[in-house]
């Protein structure tokens, strides 16, 4: 990890570009909206995402990722997020919950593109 000392990230990033479906959730569970966006990094706890909305830190989000073949679907909060332009922002989100199928789906692919980036 960086010496940076306003570095926060507890786990070793790997740029990926791969998109993604995503739903913004509600407190009581219903869906708010949806959208695409992309990965620009993911680790193995969390991701970040750029997209055309602005997500509120706090904000629950179901995701979708597509992996290769596999479309794995997991439920993330946003940590941080921040605009990159008037039509981008980017976006942290922690891994929240996954079923056990896609959590080693993830963990699979994770674990190739560490091997494949280092």
């Amino acid at each position: 990890m960086s010496d940076d000392m306003f570095e926060r990230r507890q786990t070793e990033r790997r740029y990926a570009l791969n998109f993604l479906d995503y739903e913004v959730i509600s407190d009581t569970g219903g869906v708010l909206g949806r959208g695409l966006a992309r990965t620009l990094n993911v680790s193995e706890a969390g991701l970040r995402l750029e997209a055309g909305p602005f997500f509120e830190p706090g904000q629950k989000l179901r995701l979708t990722l597509g992996l290769n073949n596999d479309l794995v679907q997991v439920n993330g909060r946003v940590v941080n997020s921040q605009p990159e332009n008037e039509d981008l922002c980017t976006s942290g989100v922690m891994f929240l919950e996954f079923n056990q199928a896609d959590r080693l789906t993830y963990q699979r692919h994770f674990e190739a593109l560490k091997s494949l980036t280092a």
